[in-house]
């Protein structure tokens, strides 16, 4: 849609006039935390299973696969977050935990199942009883935009066109357990939830998981672009979730937002 056809005072109305989830009314919270941790409890108060992946491309659009389907929260790992993701897991009480990519975490951690996950087509169909056609990402930029859309494209595994797809390993690879779906936390009363190409990917994969629609703004600032103003217009004081923090201090987006938008 061209900005001249944007019409704000529609937007506004929108935005203010959703149902929302009263645990999120008048909220108003910019995730900082680029791991995942903070949107894990802001999304999820408990959760039988959470998926945790390392940071290269390949891991983060394979962890968005499963975790979007199935509806669970996603961490990125950091060493240095250990503790607090451990934490984490037990505050949410999670009995299952899905390992992605190259992660240091043993198998044999007693409190909860860790499953290791091979990387394969095979597994996937395995740890959620589905088919699963592919997606190729066409660049790091688009990685965002494609895991906010999974939701309406279930069934679909993510793949980067800039990492070579060298086919499915060889092996006797053991089956594994299933990986149950949850049922969406939204109940259809999600908050506004708002991202950029640049936002933190676990936040974006546990914000759709969780049932929000994530809308991609171009720029943080809804002061630049009429697209990025229309997402937001009217939210001054919530309810919104903004998923990085390229969206700087609440104060000052809030007041950008009030700026922007007609009164």
């Amino acid at each position: 849609m061209a900005e001249s056809e944007i019409d704000l005072n529609k937007a506004k109305a929108e935005n203010q006039n959703r149902l929302i989830d009263p645990n999120f009314d008048g909220k108003f919270v910019i995730i900082n935390d680029a791991t995942g941790i903070e949107a894990s409890r802001l999304f999820f108060k408990d959760s039988d299973s959470l998926v945790l992946f390392a940071s290269d491309d390949e891991s983060k659009l394979r962890a968005a696969t499963l975790a979007v389907n199935q509806h669970l929260p996603a961490v990125q790992y950091q060493d240095d977050k250990r503790l607090e993701i451990h934490k984490l897991l037990t505050d949410l009480g999670v009995r299952r935990l899905v390992v992605i990519g190259d992660v240091p975490w043993t198998e044999t951690s007693g409190e909860f199942d860790v499953i290791k996950d091979p990387g394969t087509h095979k597994a996937l169909g395995e740890f959620t009883a589905f088919q699963y056609g592919s997606k190729v990402v066409a660049s790091p930029e688009q990685m965002v935009k494609d895991i906010a859309r999974l939701d309406k494209t279930p069934q679909v595994e993510l793949r980067p066109a800039w990492v070579p797809y060298e086919g499915e390993p060889e092996g006797n690879e053991e089956k594994k357990g299933a990986v149950p779906a949850q049922s969406r936390r939204d109940g259809q009363m999600a908050p506004n939830i708002v991202a950029t190409k640049n936002s933190p990917i676990a936040n974006v994969i546990t914000a759709a998981a969780y049932g929000g629609k994530v809308l991609v703004m171009p720029t943080a600032d809804p002061l630049e672009d009429k697209h990025s103003m229309a997402a937001v217009a009217g939210l001054e004081e919530g309810a919104l979730v903004a998923l990085g923090p390229e969206f700087g201090r609440v104060k000052e987006f809030k007041a950008k937002i009030k700026q922007g938008t007609p009164s």
